[in-house]
């Protein structure tokens, strides 16, 4: 009898098929235990078609809630003004360099640096005793020379019977005259150079050209200045100031109907149609603080940002504009009779334009709109856009939908505004939809 050993590679094989056929046989036993489970749903299923999920549409999901409260507007009537607005920067159409026209040492400085000044008020004053003896000496000249010439016109007239009578000769006669004629010229000069000495004299004192405002002074009395070179100040003009601003080239269609001229001269005999009306406004928008009109439309437009850049010319009597400030330029480019006004947070946007949610039949209904002009607050519709009597739901609900069955309420209630109510008592969030139907597993 033989005895047979098993070597260790044989023994873990078998070890391994005694565990994979525990696994195979666990796995067995639980198909088929959930088997009868699934075929027992599945007819209870068929039973009861009620519990068999189906598609429900916005409008009918929302309707099953019962109606939403709303609130509603009229649209209201007016002229409004078709308006385009552009960042823009002031500056002053008058603006000075202050320089001395004669070198001298500064006297005195009647004025102080960011003063507001009227045309010639004395704003600087140079030593004037070296031009006051200039003059001095230019009319003393004057006076030497004058004499001169008296006795040179006295020797004319006594030789002239003379040279007649052939007493004395034509040359000396001629000789006399001569010299008389230079004592003349002579008087001639020392006048111009009077008149000169008289100006570099006016000179010392120099006065506010235009009226404006000063810039900084740097210099003091005593200080050396060249002429047309030394530079003492600046003065810019405020009473009315330049706004500079840029708006798309379309802009320039509107201009042509509205300023035929675009600011070219008008022949005589003829009125000028009114230029544009310029607002200017803080950098916010807010607030105007100037108005005028259009000066200047540019020669050509930019092709690097397809722009046309304008200018316009803007009163400033109270100084609450600043050369240099940046502002928000406001062209008016005509107007739009009897304009519908609508709340901007009324307007929608969809995949066809602009809407507004309407109330009709106690439902919520769009309605297309094409606005005109568009601002912060509000929107203007054509005329006639919308019926007069029509119902804007506004503001509108968290949910709403196209035939959502919806209920007006007061506008106001103990003097406080009324805020619609959500689709769902729990849900206080705004939804740009309301929730999409769950999809049919059984198809």
């Amino acid at each position: 009898m033989m005895t047979r050993y098993r070597t260790p590679a044989l023994l873990r094989l078998s070890f391994i098929g005694l565990l994979l056929g525990s696994l195979v046989g666990s796995l067995w036993g639980c198909q088929n235990n959930t088997a009868p489970q699934e075929k027992d749903a599945a007819k209870n299923t068929q039973k009861d078609p009620s519990q068999t999920p189906k598609p429900a549409g916005r409008a009918a999901m929302m309707g099953m809630m019962g109606p939403t409260q709303v609130t509603v507007v009229q649209p209201t009537t007016r002229t409004e003004p078709i308006t385009m607005t552009a960042a823009g920067t002031l500056s002053s159409p008058n603006a000075v360099t202050l320089t001395p026209q004669v070198s001298g040492t500064l006297q005195s400085v009647p004025v102080q640096s960011g003063q507001k000044v009227t045309q010639g008020t004395l704003l600087f004053t140079l030593d004037a005793e070296p031009f006051r003896t200039a003059l001095n000496a230019a009319e003393a000249k004057l006076a030497g020379d004058r004499a001169q010439a008296h006795y040179a016109d006295q020797q004319v007239k006594q030789l002239t019977p003379l040279v007649q009578k052939e007493y004395v000769t034509r040359q000396s006669y001629d000789q006399a005259v001569a010299t008389a004629m230079a004592a003349n010229a002579l008087i001639a000069q020392d006048q111009a150079a009077i008149q000169t000495a008289k100006i570099n004299l006016s000179y010392t004192q120099i006065r506010a050209p235009i009226s404006g405002r000063l810039g900084q002074i740097s210099l003091q009395p005593g200080n050396l200045v060249v002429a047309n070179s030394t530079a003492l100040t600046t003065l810019v003009s405020t009473q009315k100031l330049l706004v500079n601003f840029s708006l798309p080239q379309s802009v320039l269609n509107e201009l042509r109907t509205e300023w035929p001229s675009l600011g070219q001269p008008v022949p005589a005999g003829q009125t000028a149609p009114p230029a544009p009306r310029v607002e200017v406004l803080d950098e916010h928008a807010k607030q105007v603080l100037g108005e005028g009109f259009l000066s200047f439309i540019d020669n050509s437009i930019s092709a690097t940002t397809g722009t046309i850049r304008l200018q316009g010319l803007v009163e400033n009597p109270h100084d609450a504009l600043w050369p240099g400030q940046f502002v928000t330029a406001r062209l008016t480019l005509g107007t739009i009779k009897n304009a519908q006004i609508i709340p901007a947070g009324a307007v929608q946007l969809g995949d066809q334009g602009a809407y507004v949610y309407i109330l009709k039949d106690n439902k919520a209904e769009m309605h297309p709109v094409s606005p005109l002009r568009t601002q912060a607050t509000e929107v203007a519709l054509a005329a006639a856009s919308l019926p007069p009597d029509t119902k804007i739901i506004y503001p509108l609900p968290a949910r709403i939908a196209p035939g959502m069955a919806v209920s007006p309420v007061s506008a106001h209630e103990n003097g406080a505004p009324v805020e619609p109510k959500p689709a769902h008592p729990n849900d206080g969030k705004k939804h740009e939809s309301p929730p999409v139907a769950p999809l049919d597993k059984s198809s």
